[in-house]
């Protein structure tokens, strides 16, 4: 009879340990065995200091003309996106030393590098122009103590690259380097 008790200690104290370590799977799988690409950024102005040093980025793929969107896609969101958005899988392709927007779908696509993403409202709600936003989560880089104002000087004015890792649509961030096309 004591060793039931016992055991349904030990069971409630893992569940709370293993929901925290299954957090961490698809970021280490992405780490450890994704494919490498490298992204353009463009200018960003961050005001959030409670972070301590960071960049905060904003990816060129993350503007995404509907022209690129699959047809069933585009319809829809000619239409009406919804608030928290579509998601969306983002499929890329290399342009010289960094990799741009192929095609947006809601589908997985078969093969090649991708990400998810979310689709959003357009960039640009008040004028006639056909961009809208793809939230990916790799909007933010934690840098070495005392170099964020180098970071954030060049990430202003779109001068970082950002080397991701993929796995399964899936991106981590793993560094960032400075643009020599913008030096």
């Amino acid at each position: 009879m004591t060793n039931i008790p016992n055991r349904w200690f030990w069971i409630v104290l893992l569940i709370p340990v293993v929901s925290l370590v299954s957090m961490t799977v698809q970021p280490l799988l992405a780490f450890m065995s994704g494919e490498r690409m490298t992204l353009k950024t463009i200018p960003v102005d961050p005001k959030d200091l409670f972070y301590g040093d960071y960049v905060r980025l904003k990816l060129e793929i993350e503007e995404v003309e509907r022209s690129r969107f699959d047809p069933q896609l585009a319809q829809k969101a000619a239409r009406h996106l919804p608030d928290p958005g579509i998601p969306v899988y983002v499929s890329l392709k290399p342009k010289g030393n960094h990799y741009i927007v192929d095609r947006v779908s809601e589908k997985k696509p078969p093969g090649g590098l991708y990400l998810k993403g979310t689709l959003q409202k357009s960039v640009f709600p008040f004028r006639d122009e056909e961009k809208y936003r793809v939230d990916y989560q790799l909007d933010r880089y934690y840098v070495e103590e005392g170099s964020g104002k180098k970071w954030e000087a060049l990430a202003q004015n779109g001068g970082v690259l950002v080397e991701v890792k993929v796995k399964n649509g899936y991106g981590v961030i793993v560094g960032i380097e400075e643009d020599p096309g913008k030096s």
